[in-house]
């Protein structure tokens, strides 16, 4: 299964931008694909609401643009990305089996040098 890697496909995420607005508009947000917030605008009216409502405006319109982002990104993932195939399960169970792996060894290595520590504490004077 290929999966892309080239520039366009990852870069199309960081160009993608959804904008939201809150508070009968003084509040725009705009993220990219990836949910990062790159735009915020602030109506100097908004600056009266109390800062509980400002506050409220602001992670309202950063919610809807993010899901909105986010709608967006999962539709532009190809399709064969966002099926289970037995090769990506085979990598996945490979991956799982090596982190295990690698686990055991580290938890070995470290009881060991416990041991040892035990050891070198009970000799001392």
């Amino acid at each position: 299964m290929a999966v892309p890697n080239s520039p366009d496909f990852l870069d199309r995420f960081a160009e993608m931008r959804e904008t939201a607005v809150a508070a009968k508009g003084l509040v725009k947000v705009e993220v990219d694909g990836t949910s990062d917030m790159v735009g915020l605008e602030i109506d100097p009216r908004a600056m009266r609401l109390p800062s509980h409502e400002l506050a409220a405006a602001i992670r309202d319109a950063f919610g809807q643009a993010r899901t909105a982002a986010q709608d967006r990104a999962t539709q532009a993932i190809p399709e064969a990305l966002r099926q289970e195939t037995p090769e990506l399960n085979s990598l996945l169970q490979d991956i799982k089996t090596d982190a295990h792996s690698s686990m055991n060894e580290i938890l070995v290595v470290a009881n060991e040098l416990t041991l040892r520590l035990d050891r070198l504490m009970q000799s001392r004077p």
